[in-house]
């Protein structure tokens, strides 16, 4: 009797092992799967902003918000934790977006506003 509780156990532990392995493999697959979809949802915003963009507005520093932005967000979640990037202030930025965005046309001073909370969420001083 007693030669049978190592064996489940043994193959119990087996089992674990392959199972903590598979969740990092997602985990990592997951990290790579967010970074992408930032990537992607950021340079669709500002390809978006830089074309509709309205005279009075520096296209340059559209461009620049963005990389920011992106360039955090890819550093996730270490910028998280070291408090470089808001992620409660970039949401509030996104539903910024939406609401100022809901006739599919960008003023001056909408993009400014915008543009002065994602340097916000980001840490960036102007």
């Amino acid at each position: 009797m007693s030669s049978e509780k190592p064996n489940w156990k043994r193959h119990l532990t087996k089992a674990l092992v392959i199972l903590l392995i598979f969740m990092v493999c997602l985990a990592i697959l997951q990290w790579f799967i967010i970074q992408a979809l930032f990537g992607f949802g950021t340079k669709m915003v500002m390809e978006a902003m830089v074309r509709q963009a309205p005279e009075g507005v520096n296209r340059d520093d559209i461009i620049m918000t963005f990389e920011r932005v992106k360039g955090r967000a890819q550093q996730l979640p270490f910028s998280f934790i070291a408090g470089k990037i808001n992620l409660r202030k970039v949401k509030n930025a996104g539903d910024f977006a939406i609401a100022a965005n809901t006739d599919e046309s960008w003023t001056a001073e909408e993009i400014n506003a915008l543009l002065s909370l994602l340097n916000a969420s980001v840490g960036y001083k102007q």
